[in-house]
């Protein structure tokens, strides 16, 4: 019994053995692995983050785009990226260089190509075909000339303008129709100019409607229209140009020249009281105003397109005719208001 007893205590002790001794294997073990993980990491292809770096600076893995190449990660959260070549309110290359003088083109209804230069330059075109070469032999009024072609004289009408009148039988010299007239004389005198058909051959009187144009290819209609010294007058069908001459005219009123700014007062002498008497005169009745016409009295014809603006002697005169027509139910039968203002034959006094 002793033995089996003193057998069981030897078996013990040695399991106890084994195991211490296998625990310290363990722990040295894992000391080894321990130990060498520092060197481990100081072997890897990762940078660590200096410590000199700003404390805004962000971490590299953290501020680089997913696309963007880790070159650029280090730069400063305020530097532009390495591709970036100017900041974003720099001007670009190309806004440096001078602009050239802006142009408008419009294309009239012949195909010609109109070319309207910015700023104090006239309008040109590019010759063609249609024009006709004709010697200027005098200037009648700021819309009229006579011309001389293959020895025949004929009278030209500026087709689509209106300039006041300065030889009417009837009427007065209109405002600024003087100054229309030495305009055109200025344009066009002893000129060879060239002369374009539209769809009419001559208005009621005879005389040829055209539009006409100086060797340098200065549109003379428009030129007299920029300058403010005509109004736009269109008569259907002869409308090739017409939304080129309402832009002009546009263009002068918004500037105020011509016929657009305000007109000249006319200065009338002071004549000083004398300290003569004279004998009163008995006091004069004043004469009556006269009768409105009657409601069944025409002011003027709406049948048919029969006036235009030089036809009435003021302009209350065809206010009162384009009124009529109106209230008539023939609407604006003789096309007296060009704009579409309610105001018509706005040159007339």
């Amino acid at each position: 019994m002793l033995r089996r007893a003193q057998g069981r205590k030897g078996t013990r002790f040695s399991v106890i053995a084994v195991s211490t001794l296998l625990f310290i294997c363990c722990c040295g073990l894992l000391g080894r692995v321990i130990g060498t993980t520092p060197e481990v990491a100081s072997n890897s292809t990762v940078t660590p983050v200096p410590t000199t770096a700003s404390p805004t600076a962000p971490r590299a893995t953290a501020t680089a785009s997913p696309t963007a190449p880790r070159a650029t990660a280090m730069a400063s959260p305020t530097a532009p990226r390495a591709t970036a070549t100017a900041s974003p309110t720099a001007p670009r290359a190309t806004a440096t260089v001078t602009a050239p003088r802006p142009t408008t083109t419009a294309t009239a209804s012949a195909g010609q190509s109109v070319v309207v230069l910015a700023g104090d330059a006239p309008v040109r075109m590019t010759p063609t075909s249609e024009w006709v070469a004709a010697r200027v032999i005098e200037v009648i009024d700021g819309d009229t000339i006579r011309v001389d072609i293959d020895g025949k004289t004929y009278t030209v009408r500026y087709i689509g303008i209106d300039t006041p009148e300065t030889r009417h039988p009837s009427r007065p010299v209109e405002w600024m129709g003087p100054e229309a007239t030495a305009a055109n004389r200025q344009l066009v005198e002893n000129q060879i100019v060239y002369l374009e058909r539209d769809v009419s051959e001559t208005d009621r009187y005879g005389r040829l409607l055209r539009y006409v144009f100086l060797a340098d290819g200065t549109f003379v209609n428009a030129e007299l229209v920029r300058l403010g010294y005509a109004q736009v007058a269109t008569y259907p069908p002869d409308v090739r140009y017409q939304s080129l001459f309402l832009a002009l005219q546009q263009e002068a009123r918004a500037a105020e020249r011509g016929l657009w700014g305000a007109p000249t007062p006319t200065m009338r002498p002071v004549v000083a009281p004398t300290a003569t008497l004279s004998t009163p005169r008995p006091p004069q009745a004043s004469p009556m105003p006269e009768p409105p016409p009657a409601a069944s009295e025409p002011v003027c014809r709406c049948d048919s397109d029969v006036y235009n603006c030089k036809d009435f002697a003021s302009q209350r005169e065809a206010q009162a005719c384009f009124e009529y027509c109106r209230a008539q139910g023939k609407g604006d039968v003789h096309r007296l208001d060009r704009d579409g203002d309610g105001k018509v034959c706005e040159n007339l006094p």
